[in-house]
């Protein structure tokens, strides 16, 4: 698994994404944290606009997935999000996400049985000084990097 190629490709495969100034601080198996630069993320009242936060967790998991698993087998959909803003943001943001292997493990289980299925993640955005100011649980479906015709509808039963 060539991670730098897999780093690049998730910091630039989405127009926005790469605009965003999204930096890629850690990224190795079971463990990254990803960053956002406050400037030019700023709401009409002076914090980190909403969606940011949106963008820098829905990220960070799938980064964590493809660190941790790779692309060979399964590609992350975001499938449902919610998120809790705690605190405003004033500063850059980050999200940092680790999972161990055998939680790694356990949790593709029922994905591989299955063939796809979902993959679900706590998560949280802390400002520079380490204050959590958001926090999200995002489900993530996954479905089989080698099969073009489920991308049609990733989400279909049948």
């Amino acid at each position: 698994m060539d991670l730098e190629a897999l780093k690049t490709a998730i910091t630039d495969t989405i127009p926005w994404v790469k605009m965003s100034g999204l930096c890629m601080d850690i990224f190795e198996e079971g463990h990254v944290k990803l960053s956002v630069p406050a400037i030019n993320h700023m709401n009409h009242v002076g914090i980190v606009y909403a969606g940011t936060h949106f963008m820098l967790m829905e990220v960070a998991g799938a980064a964590l997935f493809l660190a941790t698993y790779g692309i060979e087998r399964f590609l992350p959909i975001n499938k449902g999000m919610n998120i809790r803003f705690l605190k405003p943001a004033f500063t850059d943001i980050s999200c940092e996400l680790r999972i161990e292997r055998e939680e790694a493990r356990e949790k593709l289980i029922p994905i591989e049985e299955k063939g796809r299925g979902e993959w679900i993640l706590d998560m949280a955005v802390s400002d520079i000084r380490g204050v959590i100011v958001s926090t999200s649980t995002c489900t993530y479906y996954l479905i089989p990097s080698q099969d073009p015709s489920i991308l049609k509808n990733p989400l279909s039963t049948t």
